[in-house]
């Protein structure tokens, strides 16, 4: 649980400024430590004036820099959230390269303006100039490098092909997490016994996260089993039961406070919101206001390749699970109806769009025939009926049908 809300944190846009500032801060303070280390020799190589002057120029630039940098970046993330979906939003703020160089410009300001002060107020001597001056200059130099690289990544950000390939590395990292811990660490829950007390929240929300090692030292405590119904993404609410609980009298709420949920869903624990964001981007593409069909097809294709590696956690089970704590694995038909009913539906007019579709189903068959063969079928019959319905020239459905991995 405590990693949870440290990697949130980590991720939070405001964190790296913060780190920045609190760096300028410290580096302004401790020059005069540093000067007392240095020759006399040194101390008459700077004036004071010469410091002051620089200093000057660099806090009222970067000032200026760092309120449009801001500017420019919340821009590009309404754009994005237009163009794309609102839900890529929050992924487009945890971009490293964004949030280092607000840092640098942020922390920058806050050095020269520190610095300023201090060179004004005659609080720093002959050999502390010496050190901020060094400091200075080498601040400048990660300055302009910061400068071209923010340059360079301007030139994509915000696009709709930016944001599904920030959606589509959210979900890979997100992968990663889930194929070190699979199934969050509990034993596959087959049936629940009866008897079983169903636990429900309080409030409604989406679950973010389960602490299933502080729910196995809950059971191993109180002699009991618990069966999670909600995993990470599942909606519940007041009345819907998260989990059920076999012994353990007196545990309920300890149990519920394990079971972390939100208004919103998030990519953290819960691969598969990268699936339903990747398909509202490929819904919008497809509306008659954007009528992109190029960005449909770029989604359907990030789609296909999360849900094939997506395939490697049906069946896996962590080196020693919790044999208190049980969860069911991600079921492949959810998986493919989020990832492509979507597309089917939206796109069911558009041969080019079909022809993809299919194709991706024959691949998910191809890799993974017991997990994807059933529900992938079901899409493809699908995806067939509505473009029969919606397209008007029949030579497309006869080119739709031979494309078609299954018919």
């Amino acid at each position: 649980m405590l990693t949870f809300y440290l990697r949130r944190i980590w991720q939070s846009i405001w964190f790296l400024p913060a780190i920045y500032a609190l760096a300028a801060v410290l580096a302004v303070g401790v020059a005069p430590v540093i000067g007392g280390y240095l020759p006399e020799s040194w101390v008459a190589l700077v004036e004071i004036d010469a410091l002051a002057a620089t200093l000057n120029i660099l806090a009222s630039s970067m000032l200026a820099v760092a309120i449009f940098s801001m500017a420019t970046m919340f821009s590009a993330f309404q754009a994005a959230a237009n163009s794309a979906t609102p839900r890529a939003r929050p992924l487009l703020t945890q971009d490293r390269t964004a949030q280092t160089a607000i840092s640098t410009f942020v922390g920058a300001f806050l050095f020269s303006l520190l610095g300023l002060i201090g060179v004004n107020s005659g609080l720093y001597g002959e050999a502390a100039v010496v050190v901020l001056l060094a400091l200075t200059l080498l601040l400048v130099v990660h300055v302009v490098v910061m400068l071209i690289r923010w340059i360079d990544r301007l030139s994509g950000f915000g696009g709709v092909e930016e944001a599904i390939a920030v959606i589509e590395a959210a979900t890979e990292k997100a992968l990663g997490r889930a194929e070190n811990c699979p199934n969050l660490g509990a034993s596959r829950l087959d049936e629940i016994p009866e008897g079983a007390r169903a636990l429900c929240p309080a409030r409604a929300g989406h679950v973010q996260t389960i602490d299933v090692a502080a729910l196995q030292a809950i059971a191993e405590t109180a002699d009991a089993r618990i069966y999670i119904l909600s995993p990470p993404g599942s909606y519940v609410g007041p009345g819907e039961p998260a989990a059920h609980v076999t012994g353990g009298d007196g545990i309920d709420d300890a149990v519920l406070e394990q079971i972390i949920t939100a208004p919103r869903r998030t990519l953290e624990e819960d691969p598969a919101f990268g699936l339903v964001m990747l398909a509202e981007i490929a819904s919008r593409a497809l509306s008659n206001a954007v009528n992109d069909s190029g960005s449909a097809l770029s989604a359907i294709t990030a789609m296909t390749r999360l849900l094939t590696r997506m395939c490697s956690q049906f069946e896996a089970l962590a080196d020693d699970p919790a044999d208190r704590v049980f969860m069911a694995p991600p079921d492949p038909a959810v998986l493919v109806t989020h990832a492509f009913r979507p597309v089917a539906r939206d796109g069911a007019d558009r041969v080019e769009v079909g022809i993809s579709l299919q194709r991706a189903l024959g691949v998910l068959v191809a890799v993974d025939e017991a997990a994807f063969g059933e529900p992938a079928r079901a899409m493809s019959r699908e995806a067939l009926v509505r473009a029969e319905a919606a397209m008007q020239y029949a030579p497309d459905v006869d080119v739709l049908k031979a494309a078609a991995p299954f018919e």
